[in-house]
């Protein structure tokens, strides 16, 4: 029996959307929650080739809601990527698994792109400016996404092509709220409907019926679904989509310290900080080729090999910024 034939006997997507699928190349941003469970269920579906970008190790904190990772992975503080290449391959050898394990930025997205050249990109990531950035990037070079994002219990998913409206028109429709995973919490049940509606966005995009034009917001505990035609929130003084000014892309560099998820921040430092950790303050309680975690008062840092420490613990900006400076006068 066909490998594929239970999705390929679904009349609407058949023998030729599971050839044009073998022929795809997807790039996911994002190797967490929605970009773990994004690259599994493509790769069992058999997809022609992944590309996964992350800059993140796996934690136990990650293992209730993230595709395939386990307890081994956490302990052995695998880099997401390095973890999720292994599993994908013994799922389907014949899909081609490429892994970058790097933060995307203003100043590497456009050649990653360029270089990767993908079909589509899945929006697997977990806060709102580098979604942002993938908008006018996408934009710019004219390649469809599929953005989604979980936080509590709700969910949204759109389904984006270059023409508009943008993920910029959208949240000028529909603001954030601030909302974030590490301080509402995020249940299971939402990344998978997430996943499957943005999947499933993604598979009428390659059975030729195009995207379904609609915001999709999901609530998996009151059990609610709710599609907007996205007519409704086109706008044509949009910067992005109508004028195509791209004001993340043209920042040249990207902030020291950066304010993330709840009480946790991100620093950047040179590259070398990761040789020269010894003489950070604190200790070292752990460490592997690939990151540090280094304990200093009541503060966890977990410092990646090319500079960037995340810290967990900081209850303000001028705090952090006092601990960054701590540090920072280490490799001077």
């Amino acid at each position: 029996m066909n490998r594929y034939n239970r999705q390929t006997r679904y009349q609407r997507f058949g023998a030729p959307g599971q050839q044009c699928l073998q022929t795809m190349h997807v790039m996911i941003f994002g190797a967490g929650a929605l970009g773990s469970n994004i690259a599994e269920m493509l790769t069992r579906m058999g997809v022609h080739e992944i590309s996964v970008i992350d800059m993140d190790i796996v934690e136990l904190s990650n293992l209730h809601r993230q595709a395939l990772y386990d307890e081994a992975d956490a302990q052995q503080m695998l880099p997401k990527v390095e973890a999720l290449k292994s599993k994908l391959n013994k799922i389907n050898t014949t899909v081609k698994i490429n892994i970058l394990y790097e933060e995307l930025t203003a100043t590497n997205i456009e050649k990653l792109l360029s270089d990767s050249n993908p079909d589509i990109v899945m929006d697997g990531m977990d806060h709102f400016e580098i979604r942002y950035l993938i908008n006018e990037a996408c934009h710019k070079l004219q390649i469809p996404w599929i953005y989604g994002a979980a936080v509590g219990s709700k969910g949204t998913v759109y389904a984006i092509d270059y023409k508009g409206p943008c993920l910029k028109c959208l949240l000028q429709a529909v603001p954030s709220t601030g909302e974030s995973c590490a301080i509402n919490g995020v249940l299971p049940p939402v990344i998978n409907q997430v996943v499957s509606m943005q999947v499933s966005e993604l598979m009428r995009y390659v059975a030729g019926e195009g995207f379904s034009k609609k915001l999709i917001t999901i609530d998996t505990f009151d059990l609610k679904q709710q599609a907007i035609n996205i007519d409704s929130l086109k706008n044509d003084r949009c910067h992005v989509c109508k004028q195509g000014e791209y004001e993340l892309l043209n920042k040249t560099r990207s902030s020291q310290i950066e304010s993330m998820c709840g009480d946790a921040y991100l620093f950047r430092f040179k590259r070398h900080a990761f040789d020269y950790a010894t003489y950070f303050p604190g200790h070292i309680i752990k460490e592997n080729a690939f990151a540090k975690l280094i304990q200093y008062k009541d503060v966890n840092c977990t410092l990646f090999k090319d500079g960037r420490m995340n810290v967990h613990g900081i209850g303000d900006d001028s705090t952090a910024r006092q601990l960054y400076e701590e540090f920072n006068k280490q490799l001077k």
